[in-house]
């Protein structure tokens, strides 16, 4: 049987054979239009009453009127996928739809891409991850047949890729004027369908194949990365590894890059510059990098060249990430960095980059024409990078090939760059995105939006000096809460969640308005600011933690409040000690949760209002028969007040019958005192008083809050079964926080990551178990920082196992001071990218002044010896 396959297989060419196979899935492709269709139908018909309802609500077209469209537009539609289908196998060549700068005649030629179409391509990039783990092994497996044939790789527009088919798809129905949200909201429900329906035709057309004889063939390996580049974790994040770098200058090893490089995941202190990677093998820097080019050029406005070579970058000392993790030494060590940064960039960009030193400045025509052109053909490449990588190459390949786009788009910006300093500024922006990019611990289509962002943080930099000096420039400011708050996520989780839909909303913004400087920057801050606050409290069990722990301090408050305020009171009254105890200690409390539960002039809260007045006046001395008498019908409802009052803030059984009686005792007192009574103004006052109580105290905020984790549920009388309240290992621990800490507490950003240590003390009305519960292993439970309180005396954090956690503001520096909880990047992306960028501008300087390029005709030099730092 196999030789008469092979027999058969042998009479047809293998091209044929590849173009029969190809027809095959094509004639199978188009055969399932009319099934597609039913699946369309039928999901527009079966909408679900909640579904629909939400829809309404949203603002959104309706089903009902979607599946109207439909049924006028399925023939238009069906036809026009079948048109694009042909089209495509027909005439393929594998070349991408989109202009490219070889395309174009002249850089006009060239426009952004339109919102709609972003919008599309956004949706059936989508869609391609859902389907690809059922379309994937019989895609393979025909890739595999094919190259068996000795056809060439898959270009990138080939139409039997899954993508590209996907892409048809949404084309296809825009062309026939339906709106694109339909068709992914149908196919939200039916993907699994289709995909059965797009794998049937790879089978056919592997099936074809396999009956002629064509076996499957993998891809050839690589070949391996020089030693160089095949250190630590490989591409542009890995660690150092051992010998030179392709066309490095001679001399300057792997060591000399990565000694000066602090540790740090994504770190680029493995990489060479971007120039050098394609200088000649054994020969140094042409160019751009060829000795002296830098370093005598970037020198301030108005200084001499002399003056910066009296203290070249090259013989600073190296720059070195902040090495304590968490305390007040790490804050001082990240300010100390910041300082250090700061300062060397006024050298190597000029004085504009301290505050202050000069106004922005208006790019030339040029330059401005060619960062346009360059931040289209950006979307354009990267977009084949969120389509075709994700569908079949991993992270880290996805993630490396980022970079290199990021880097290719720099090199043509500068090359046009016509001022030495413009130079330098591209260069640095340059090698800072590259340190982002590197970054592993962001999920990889983040990365993707952030190398869309060099071009308009490049504009910034270039218009306004200011970015490299303003710690909070709106434009760095973005770009680490960006990071900070994705870097919690791995990639499966945060593909096509709403925070990526988000972030790549404020990125189309951004481009869409290129001339506008920092003022769109601070507007995507300040909407992303917005749109985590509402993000963070959309979860179920956060949202209902939050509830819980905003009560828990506007009762705390109220109950401090009330205490203050009640002292002031009663403080010239003629009342028992026992009486002033127990209105200060407990009185005050139940007023509080009452409050809280139904509001400060329900008529229940006032009734534990007048209680208490009740109470002083039933305490105070009764000199006269009439006295007595009231005071005994008043009792039974002042001791009803008082056991539900009691009962409220958890004092039952016994423990509230031995404090009813010991207020009776002082009530029978009363009755044979010969001291001072109260004279009924004092008392009509302070009724006054307490019923609007509200309107005396302070505003001021409370320094801290007592916060006891026993009785939550009892006190609100809510389920707080997923709250764990941490609480300090050693309370006096808290006074030795130094105040910048507890400031530093006080101004954390919402949305970013820490890791809370698992020896960590956590209470509350349910223990906290181990680390495993919140699947996080033995390192520590990763945290969100999600809420806090109005007055940020409480804050909230919550796991990806649902488990909120409620910490007090002077506990949570004290967790910080002791290392129990820690930022998963105290440096922030920005600062190390800025850090790192420098140590390779230092590298090079350094190498360039040990060691002069040789002249053309001559061979290269020996490496010099180094000098000791």
């Amino acid at each position: 049987m196999q030789e008469a396959k092979m027999q058969q297989s042998g009479s047809i060419e293998a091209d044929d054979l590849a173009r029969m196979a190809r027809q095959h899935f094509l004639q199978n492709l188009c055969g399932s239009i009319p099934a597609l269709d039913k699946l369309v139908l039928r999901r527009f018909e079966s909408v679900p009453e909640d579904d629909a309802a939400k829809l309404q609500a949203d603002k959104a077209f309706s089903p009902q009127e979607w599946r109207q469209a439909y049924a006028r537009q399925r023939r238009d539609w069906a036809q026009g996928l079948l048109a694009i289908w042909r089209e495509a196998f027909t005439q393929h060549s594998g070349q991408s739809g989109l202009q490219t700068l070889e395309d174009a005649a002249e850089p006009e030629d060239l426009e952004l891409i339109s919102d709609e179409a972003i919008e599309n391509l956004i949706a059936s990039s989508k869609l391609t991850l859902r389907i690809a783990e059922r379309v994937d092994p019989q895609f393979a497996e025909l890739r595999k047949r094919l190259r068996g044939l000795r056809q060439p790789e898959l270009q990138e527009r080939d139409p039997i890729r899954p993508s590209v088919i996907v892409e048809n798809l949404f084309t296809a129905w825009q062309k026939a004027g339906m709106p694109q949200h339909s068709l992914t909201w149908a196919m939200d429900t039916i993907a699994g369908d289709w995909a059965a329906l797009l794998s049937q035709a790879y089978q056919v057309a592997n099936t074809f194949l396999d009956e002629h004889g064509a076996k499957p063939v993998a891809a050839a390996r690589p070949a391996p990365p020089p030693a160089a580049l095949a250190g630590g974790g490989g591409g542009i994040g890995g660690g150092g590894g051992s010998g030179a770098y392709p066309g490095s200058p001679p001399g300057l090893s792997p060591s000399d890059w990565a000694g000066a490089a602090a540790a740090g995941p994504g770190g680029m202190a493995s990489q060479p510059p971007s120039h050098w990677i394609h200088a000649p093998q054994g020969g140094g820097p042409t160019g751009i990098a060829a000795a002296g080019y830098l370093a005598p050029h970037l020198y301030a406005p108005g200084a001499g060249v002399a003056d910066i070579m009296q203290q070249p970058a090259a013989m600073l000392p190296p720059l070195h990430a902040p090495q304590a993790q968490f305390g007040q030494k790490a804050l001082e060590q990240v300010q100390a960095l910041w300082q250090d940064v700061r300062a060397r960039l006024a050298q190597v960009v000029g004085v504009g980059a301290q505050p202050g030193g000069q106004q922005p400045t208006h790019l030339s025509t040029n330059l401005a024409q060619v960062l346009n052109v360059q931040q289209a053909q950006g979307i354009a490449n990267l977009h084949g990078v969120v389509v075709q990588t994700a569908f079949v190459r991993s992270p880290a390949a996805a993630g490396a090939q980022i970079a290199e786009l990021a880097r290719q788009q720099s090199e043509a910006i500068r090359d046009k760059a016509g001022k030495p300093n413009e130079k330098a500024i591209i260069e640095m922006v340059a090698l800072m995105f590259q340190s982002v990019l590197a970054e592993d611990r962001v999920p990889a289509s983040v990365r993707v939006l952030f190398a869309r962002l060099q071009v308009p943080v490049l504009r910034i930099a270039l218009a306004e000096p200011e970015f490299f000096s303003d710690m909070n420039h709106p434009a760095r400011r973005l770009i680490d809460r960006m990071g900070s708050a994705a870097m919690g996520f791995d990639g499966a989780d945060f593909q096509g969640s709403v925070l990526e839909t988000e972030l790549r909303r404020l990125v189309q913004m951004i481009e869409q308005y290129p001339d506008t400087g920092s003022k769109v920057f601070q507007l995507a801050l300040a909407e992303f600011e917005k749109f985590l606050r509402k993000f963070l409290t959309e979860n179920r069990k956060a949202g209902k933690a939050m509830s819980v722990a905003q009560q828990v301090e506007e009762k705390e408050t109220l109950l401090v409040k009330y205490t203050i305020e009640l002292r002031k009171m009663l403080q010239d009254m003629p009342i028992k000690d026992e009486v002033r105890s127990f209105l200060f200690k407990v009185w005050a409390e139940v007023l509080a949760v009452s409050a809280v539960r139904v509001g400060p002039q329900d008529e229940e809260t006032l009734r534990y209002k007048r209680a208490a007045t009740l109470l002083v006046w039933a305490t105070s001395a009764k000199t006269s028969a009439r006295e007595r008498s009231r005071v005994a019908q008043a009792l039974p409802r002042l001791t009803r007040r008082l056991r539900k009052g009691l009962a409220l803030v958890g004092v039952v059984d016994m423990a509230q019958e031995a404090a009813l009686g010991r207020l009776l005792g002082l009530i029978s007192e009363a009755f044979l005192a010969k001291t001072q009574t109260l004279a009924p103004g004092q008392l009509r006052a302070m009724s006054r008083r307490l019923e609007n109580l509200e309107n005396f105290i302070s505003a001021e905020g409370v320094d801290d809050i007592p916060l006891n984790p026993e009785n939550i549920e009892l006190m609100l009388g809510m389920d707080a079964s997923n709250l764990v309240v941490l609480q300090p290992a050693d309370a006096e621990a808290l006074k030795d926080v130094p105040t910048e800490l507890l400031a530093w507490a006080g101004s954390r950003e919402l949305g970013g990551w820490y890791t809370l240590a698992p020896a960590a003390d956590a209470k509350g009305p349910n223990r906290a178990r181990s680390s495993g519960d919140d699947g996080n292993g033995d390192d520590g439970i990763r945290l969100q920082y999600v809420w806090h309180s109005r007055h940020k005396h409480l804050h909230l954090f919550s796991s990806s196992a649902g488990r909120s956690y409620l910490i007090k503001l002077k506990t949570l520096a004290g967790y910080f001071h002791a290392g129990q909880l820690v930022p998963l990047d105290q440096e922030g992306l920005m600062l190390r990218a800025t850090r790192q960028a420098l140590t390779q501008y230092q590298a090079l300087t350094q190498h360039q002044s040990l060691s002069p390029p040789p002249a053309a005709t001559t061979a290269p030099a020996e490496p010099p010896t180094r000098t000791a730092q």
